[in-house]
């Protein structure tokens, strides 16, 4: 009976510093590479630049039904677990430029993470359709304030 007790004791305790590692790890990698991105597409991005941070399925969902209005067939929505993550979508606005950015974090308070885009020597491939793109990352869920600094 000792040795069961004994057992769930250790196995509580191991379950527990496993937590704080992950905790950590996530951490680490929000400092190398806060965003990872799982979406991009050319059309459905809105008309002027803008950082949508969306904490919420409902809230993904409701982009999606905006963008998808005039697809058959749609895109997918991607599956993001919303207790673990949270999607932070680029839109560029009205462009004829072909992209992907690349987003680093500039600096982190408290209450704010401010987000850059990192200046690439090729900015894109010109195209003669006028697009609105969209990038959708996700990103460790944070409860911070999420905002786009740009140097232009």
């Amino acid at each position: 009976m000792r040795a069961l007790i004994f057992g769930i004791l250790i196995l509580a305790v191991a379950c527990g510093s496993q937590k704080n590692k992950v905790k950590n790890t996530n951490d680490q990698d929000l400092d190398k590479a806060p965003l990872t991105l799982v979406l991009s597409d050319n059309y459905g991005g809105s008309e002027t630049e803008q950082l949508i941070v969306i904490r919420k399925d409902e809230t993904l969902k409701s982009f999606f039904y905006k963008v998808n209005k005039t697809r058959k067939p749609g895109l997918q929505i991607p599956q993001i677990d919303f207790s673990t993550e949270m999607v932070v979508i680029y839109c560029a606005g009205k462009t004829s430029v072909v992209h992907s950015p690349i987003f680093k974090k500039l600096e982190e308070k408290d209450n704010q993470m401010v987000l850059g885009l990192e200046d690439t020597k090729e900015k894109g491939v010109p195209s003669r359709a006028l697009l609105m793109p969209f990038h959708l990352y996700k990103m460790p869920l944070t409860d911070k304030e999420i905002i786009l600094s740009r140097d232009d």
